[in-house]
């Protein structure tokens, strides 16, 4: 399990996918247009690989391996969170419907945030990951 919990794909492909989702939902809010339908997409398939990643890390740590940092259980927990709040935020998701008149003012940045937020704290808990 450790081999896969290290994987490049599981850890490299949610940071740099929600780097790109960022720079995809900047540009949308500079230019002020509205998301495209494939970026929920893509938000979904970086969210079922850290959902992955989260899994195998807590398979992990319930069957004694330790990180070498606690900071590291606290970015997984962050790292998942803010994925199902971007995912909650998606067109016809929980959190779009009780907070759609505040995303009026700006859908994309507020995705833009929260998805360079998320590529911050997944750099994080890399770093603070290792052995």
């Amino acid at each position: 399990m450790e081999t896969v919990h290290a994987a490049p794909v599981l850890l490299f492909g949610p940071m740099v996918g929600y780097a790109l989702l960022a720079v995809i939902a900047g540009v949308s809010a500079v230019g002020r247009r509205s998301l495209p339908p494939w970026f929920w997409t893509l938000s979904l398939v970086a969210l079922l690989l850290v959902t992955l990643q989260v899994l195998v890390g807590a398979g992990l740590f319930l069957g004694g391996t330790r990180p070498r940092r606690g900071l590291h259980l606290l970015y997984g927990a962050l790292v998942l969170a803010v994925g199902l709040i971007q995912y909650g935020l998606r067109p016809g998701g929980f959190f779009r419907r009780t907070f759609a008149r505040e995303l009026t003012w700006g859908e994309a940045r507020t995705v833009a945030l929260l998805s360079l937020t998320q590529a911050a704290l997944i750099a994080r808990a890399w770093m603070t990951g290792g052995r």
